[in-house]
């Protein structure tokens, strides 16, 4: 009885084709509005499915895409029989598999059927077509970044329902929805780098606080304590601890702090000698950084799942510190988030185990130096600078001076070669510097050899404890002698995994190089080059926020601010002409039948058209202007500083001659557009900064109704 029923149900006749085509494009605009506002996924696509339905020409809208399982379900849907089409159809349709639905979304081609229930493809589904008096299905498909992420299923009760104009359109808001998830996904990775940067950030600050501290700490203990301390409250971790195997090879984290440190961290232990499956072990015995960021579900873990969970611990990673050349123990951090840890943090944790460890050396080697005369104290002092330079130029120049205050060297050098093979000194220090930094230092064989020249070539510490009498470097010992060089040393600084430059000592003592200070030397071209390489992390980290911040504020196809940005403009215009006492215009400018260029030469050339539109706004601009990209073809223009609204004619007018002329597209074409621009003056039209970008929209809204072939424009207090 259903089936006669649905055969025998009274058809309305259709409107006309323009009325129809109309309401659908008036839906469309309201689509596009929804795609603006919208704050999440799934209330978007249920009102564009909504907004469809309210034109009264379509019975059902859905919006689908396939699961992992190979069928299209549709998800969001509107209409009569909205919750049959979901529950009904979504239980068969496979991708590819002969549905229209399925064959939209394998070949990513519009799909239509105007006669459903007579069209050999969808015999499959003909019988429940049949009871919901299905007679015409198209299926659109919905790209994303490129790849048919989806398909809008159009639903009608009558046949021959679907012609080019109306499949255009549809086309049209299927294109649009994917724009607007595509939007959505750059929002959303944006955001995900935004949460990164500031992890980031934490940490790297975290690493500054611990470098201040690296300095001050009295002995180990207070080092190693003090890290894990300033790791939780700066780094933004749940637990971090230090560990290291006793005499009998057992490690245990004998330093922790954060959340249950004390049970967690030194609770546990593993023998360094046997297979023992965790990721400290593997960090041990491979000496490389590991890391987890699932946790609970890692193989690793399933000794202490019952622990993870009670702590919410989600993501590990653990770095070996090295000391003295060896592995020495071992750094584990800690977080309550799943993907804590991505490339750029975990580059940070290996910096920061590796400044652990040489600051474990460094307590080392003060150790050592303590042996030695006081003449060594200004080589003590040089991590203080190394760590608190605030640029290349601050770090060479006053590593070098620190080097020859305490009269220990003559003459300290930081020299890179040029293209020519010849050494440029790039920081110089010492009574001896000016002689230095005349002679020719070269890696050319035919220049004589030297010891920075050697130090380059062999990438590694070179030195002469008897310098004018090294045979070796016979072709330097007048210089060496003019200056009182008795001994002289250089050593490679390590720049991005690179040699970068060398940094040359002078001494006036004989024999100085001995065990203790070469490995004082090395240490301090290690903390240099591990300088350099903070300060570049630390400039990209600067950019790279920078280049968010203003991702977050400009349109990216114009350059311009976009809407995000648009109320504190007009915030900041209202308050100087308050202080200035002067007129502010605020107006709309819109491009009259954009939509023609795009269906005309396609998206590409109307980007191109947009940035043109875009850069012709911009030229006409006095310095007190601004422009703003709303979004599509709409444009704000606010002028500043002007003392009547002629002033602001007089720019439309200059505006509407730029405007005026041809614009170039790809392909060699040429077009020429019009626009509409509707303005509205402060403080004359409105007080209320709030309303005058209403006012301006009304103003264009108005105009927009009687097109010509010019730009015109029109101000909001002219009386209709």
């Amino acid at each position: 009885m259903a089936d006669n029923l649905a055969a025998t149900t009274t058809i309305e006749p259709l409107p006309s084709a323009l009325y129809r085509m109309n309401c659908i494009y008036r839906a469309l605009l309201e689509q596009e509005q929804l795609l603006v506002e919208a704050t999440d996924h799934p209330g978007l696509l249920n009102s564009i499915c909504a907004r469809l339905i309210a034109t009264g020409f379509f019975d059902i809208v859905g919006i689908g895409s396939p699961d992992t399982d190979g069928l299209v379900r549709y998800h969001h849907a509107a209409g009569k029989q909205a919750m049959e089409l979901m529950q009904t159809f979504s239980t068969a349709i496979k991708v590819g598999a002969g549905t229209l639905s399925g064959e939209a979304i394998s070949t990513g081609k519009m799909q239509v059927s105007n006669h459903y229930l007579n069209d050999s493809r969808t015999s499959a589904f003909q019988t429940k077509a049949r009871k919901m008096n299905i007679r015409a299905w198209a299926a659109i498909p919905i790209v994303v970044d490129k790849t048919t992420w989806g398909v809008l299923g159009i639903i009608s009760h009558r046949e021959d329902f679907f012609d080019e104009d109306m499949l255009q359109l549809l086309s049209t808001s299927a294109m649009l929805i994917g724009r607007a998830l595509e939007r959505r996904n750059i929002f959303e990775r944006l955001e995900d780098r935004k949460i990164a940067l500031e992890r980031l950030n934490s940490l790297y600050h975290a690493m500054l606080e611990e470098s201040k501290f690296i300095l001050s700490a009295r002995d180990e203990s207070e080092l190693l304590r003090g890290t894990c301390e300033t790791l939780v409250t700066k780094g933004t971790f749940l637990l971090v601890g230090i560990g290291y195997p006793d005499d009998t090879g057992i490690l245990r984290y004998h330093y922790g702090a954060g959340t249950g440190s004390d049970e967690i961290m030194q609770g546990f232990a593993f023998s360094i000698a046997d297979g023992t499956a965790t990721l400290s072990a593997s960090a041990w015995q491979s000496g490389k950084l590991q890391y987890s960021n699932d946790y609970p579900h890692d193989p690793q873990a399933a000794a202490f799942h019952a622990q993870l969970a009670a702590r919410h611990i989600q993501s590990l990673a653990t770095a070996p510190i090295f000391r003295g050349g060896t592995i020495w123990g071992l750094l584990s951090v800690v977080s309550s988030h799943k993907e804590f840890f991505d490339p750029d943090m975990l580059n940070l944790l290996a910096s920061c185990a590796q400044m652990l460890g040489r600051a474990l050396d460094s307590m080392d080697m003060r150790s050592r130096l303590e042996r030695l005369s006081s003449l060594y104290k200004s080589l003590s002092v040089q991590g203080e600078i190394i760590l608190e330079a605030p640029d290349e130029n601050t770090l060479l120049t006053q590593t070098v001076d620190q080097l020859a205050r305490g009269g220990l060297f003559i003459t300290v050098t930081v020299g890179r070669p040029k293209a020519s093979g010849v050494f440029e000194f790039v920081a110089t220090a010492g009574p001896g510097s000016e002689q230095i930094g005349k002679h020719r230092v070269s890696l050319l064989t035919g220049d004589g050899k030297s010891l920075v020249a050697q130090a380059w070539r062999e990438n590694k510490l070179c030195w002469s404890n008897d310098y004018q009498a090294d045979s070796a470097f016979a072709n330097n010992h007048q210089v060496i002698t003019m200056i009182g060089g008795k001994s002289a040393a250089a050593a490679p600084i390590i720049r991005k995994g690179h040699i970068w430059a060398v940094l040359g000592l002078i001494s006036i003592h004989q024999n100085l190089f001995d065990l203790e200070m070469r490995a004082l030397v090395a240490r301090v071209t290690q903390l240099l080059g591990h300088a350099l390489d903070e300060l570049d992390l630390r400039t990209r980290l600067d950019e790279e926020l920078t280049q968010q911040a203003w991702l977050a504020s400009h349109d990216t196809l114009t350059g311009l601010p976009n809407r995000a940005a648009l109320d504190d403009y007009i915030e900041k215009a209202v308050g100087r002409a308050l202080r200035h006492k002067t007129l502010l215009a605020v107006a709309m400018l819109d491009v009259n039948d954009f939509k023609l260029i795009n269906d005309t030469y396609g998206h590409a050339s109307g980007d191109a058209f947009l940035r043109a539109l875009a850069g012709r706004i911009k030229n006409a601009l006095r310095k007190t202007d601004s422009a703003l990209r709303l979004g599509g073809d709409e444009f704000v223009i606010l002028l500043e500083d002007l003392h009547h609204s002629k002033d602001a004619e007089a720019y439309f007018t200059r505006l509407a001659a730029a405007l005026d002329e041809p614009f170039s597209l790809p392909g060699n074409r040429r077009i020429n557009v019009s626009t509409s621009i509707g303005y509205c003056m402060f403080p004359d039209d409105s007080v209320n900064s709030s309303a005058l970008l209403r006012q301006a929209d009304s103003a264009l809204y108005r105009l927009k109704a009687c097109k010509t072939g010019r730009t015109r424009w029109q101000p909001a207090n002219l009386s209709e």
